[in-house]
């Protein structure tokens, strides 16, 4: 069951209620959870024989049993025909159903459906019977996985920011301060942030905001083509919850500002004793995240230097529903996001979820979700084996041990401090910047989110499963206890993954052309952004041309006859990374053969390459360009052709 703990702190005062030490178990918010029977005020229900299967809309064995109300979004199913399904079969039999189609998911091909005319437990069973439909389901509820009480020698960084001693536990804890001196991340690394509203203005946060550069700002205009007007700073999703006093439409401003729906009206309008009670979860969130370090205000985030993509998913009291989620991660997908952090959980999944999550890890995102804080089992989404887990150790006097509210499982992936971690926040109705703490597994997520960015942002390009393989070989062991496995593969720690990545074997450059003319060789080619490629002659190990890759991982070099003294010169082409990780030159070089005709003096005319373009892979070429004004003809090298293919080997 979904709890929440905030401690929220002006800079000059600091206020909490009296009620230190106790836990406040929020009553759930009336959602459509484990069943197909929808009870919705003045509509029958059916008995769920009926209905046939539902297909992957599976509950967590330790969820509650049926609320007796469906809620807000309760007259929503998503709804999956077969591929051979011709639109006017889907019309005639969503009609027949007494619904329509509000949208159709890119990533997954599912409708999103409203029923209107008929019972919603009815309009189930027809779609769910019907040799038409894949699978028919509930529109189910998620909600942010946070805690609430209403209380009013090694090479290191340590930040400047005023506000770092309160939270240096947590960063000594996991070498984060050694690992900042290796990289803060990169702007170009894209962190989506499903959750609440977010403070884009926070004075610690606003330079960590992503941009859209494609987006004009306020002209009414979708410039970038893809389907969103004016979100230069991600999407706000909520008008796929109609909460009570919360009917808002979707918009392209993710922002809290004063008198938005978004900052919370100060009523309690889930009646859990906490008005507005995760109205700065999302801020929260992306402080832990990429609160900007060393700046000398505030705190400081796992990673001060990327970028965070806000994508609203959830109300002022933390509560939504997949609907909303599932356009989310298409937005972020679509909009280059590299990693998405879901501080979520909810009690039941649909099938639509999981198509789509499956559909965004094949397409390269990493995805991070906070277990959940039942104490039991990992929750959805986090359980979906494309999504690495997290759950939560305790705080700063017991840091080896398991949260008591983090799930006792081995589907745990990694765990993170999850208790009492200072963060940036924003005051419900006024919605001005404070600082606070969060509790729960919601917070012990984006310490992960952050530390994989930090690696995204070092060479080689990380994938999934090289991500996956950082974390494990970084991960610190935890002891047992009395929850044998709890932890999965440890407590994460930002030093040891990071020098996992620089341990990495770094790939070869390729090249792509090589061009002579008289006066100089142009080598063109393709690398890791950043590193600095270097070219040696190979009989003398003497470095003759060097460059820069640039941020789209090219290279262009120049070498000029001057600086060869053999008729017949052999190249090394090599890419290190000082400047960015101290690394060492790899073993795999690309060699460059050059042949220079003493006859054609002073030019060059043949040149054949080859190199590592991946394991088990070798690419070679060649290119002649005769010396202008000569006619004589041009000599190959031995054995080489022109145009000649190239040849597989093991490097």
């Amino acid at each position: 069951m979904p709890f929440d703990l905030i401690y929220v702190r002006r800079m000059d005062e600091c206020f909490a209620s009296e009620e230190t030490g106790r836990v406040r178990v929020r009553k759930v918010l009336p959602v459509l959870l484990l069943l197909p029977l929808i009870m919705l005020s003045g509509r029958p229900s059916v008995i769920p024989s009926m209905c046939g299967s539902l297909g992957g809309f599976q509950p967590i064995s330790e969820a509650p049993g049926l609320l007796d109300q469906a809620g807000p979004g309760g007259d929503e199913l998503f709804v999956a025909f077969h591929d051979d399904v011709r639109p006017a079969q889907k019309r005639a039999l969503l009609a027949e159903a007494g619904s329509r189609s509000l949208e159709v998911f890119a990533l997954s091909g599912v409708h999103r459906v409203q029923v209107e005319d008929a019972a919603i437990g009815a309009a189930l069973c027809l779609l769910s019977a019907s040799p038409l439909v894949r699978f028919a389901e509930p529109n189910a509820p998620l909600r942010v996985a946070q805690i609430v009480e209403s209380r009013s020698g090694l090479a290191t960084i340590t930040p400047n920011d005023p506000l770092f001693s309160d939270q240096a536990w947590v960063w000594e804890l996991l070498e984060a301060p050694a690992a900042w001196a290796i990289t803060q991340g990169q702007r170009s690394t894209v962190v989506a942030v499903l959750d609440g509203a977010i403070d884009l203005d926070h004075p610690d946060l606003v330079d960590s905001i992503w941009i859209n550069e494609d987006e004009v700002p306020n002209n009414g205009v979708d410039d970038d083509g893809n389907g969103f007007i004016d979100d230069v700073h991600g999407y706000d999703f909520i008008g796929s919850y109609r909460g009570p006093g919360d009917v808002v439409g979707e918009d392209s401003d993710p922002d809290t500002v004063p008198g938005d729906s978004a900052v919370g009206d100060g009523i309690d309008q889930d009646a859990d004793g906490v008005p507005d009670g995760a109205v700065s979860h999302g801020t929260q969130v992306a402080g832990i995240l990429a609160a900007t370090g060393d700046n000398a205000f505030g705190l400081a985030g796992a990673a001060w230097n990327i970028s965070i993509m806000p994508v609203r998913v959830t109300g002022p009291e933390g509560n939504g529903f997949f609907s909303s989620f599932v356009s989310a991660l298409e937005y972020a997908v679509a909009n280059g996001a590299d990693i998405v952090n879901m501080s979520l959980e909810a009690s039941a999944l649909p099938n639509t979820v999981r198509e789509t999550v499956a559909a965004a890890h094949e397409a390269g995102v990493i995805m991070v979700a906070a277990a959940g804080n039942s104490g039991f089992g990992v929750r959805f989404p986090a359980s979906l084996e494309e999504i690495i887990a997290v759950g939560a150790t305790r705080g700063v006097d017991e840091p080896e041990l398991r949260a008591r509210f983090s799930p006792i499982s081995s589907d745990v992936e990694f765990v993170a401090p999850g208790a009492e971690i200072p963060t940036l926040a924003i005051e419900p109705i006024t919605g001005l910047p404070i600082f606070g703490t969060g509790t729960g597994t919601s917070f012990s997520a984006p310490m992960v989110s952050g530390l994989i960015a930090l690696i995204k942002s070092l060479p080689p390009t990380a994938s999934v499963s090289d991500v996956r393989a950082f974390l494990r070989d970084g991960a610190v062991d935890l002891p047992d206890g009395d929850t044998p496995r709890w932890d999965g593969f440890g407590r994460i720690n930002f030093r040891g993954s990071l020098n996992a990545v620089l341990a990495a074997p770094m790939p070869a450059p390729v090249i792509d052309s090589a061009m002579a003319t008289s006066s100089v060789v142009v080598v063109q080619g393709r690398a890791i952004p950043a590193t600095t490629v270097v070219e040696t002659e190979f009989t003398r190990d003497e470095v003759i041309a060097s460059g820069t890759v640039g941020p789209d991982g090219r290279f262009d070099l120049r070498i000029y006859p001057s600086s060869l003294i053999e008729t017949t010169a052999q190249l090394d082409l090599v890419a290190t990374a000082e400047g960015v990780s101290g690394r060492s030159p790899p073993s795999l070089p690309v060699s460059l053969r050059l042949w220079r005709d003493v006859r054609l003096l002073p030019g060059w005319n043949l040149i054949s390459w080859a190199g590592a373009t991946g394991h088990g892979a070798m690419g070679c070429g060649t290119s002649i360009r005769p010396v202008v004004g000569s006619s004589r003809s041009m000599r190959l090298g031995p054995a080489m052709v022109y145009g000649s293919s190239c040849a597989t080997s093991d490097p």
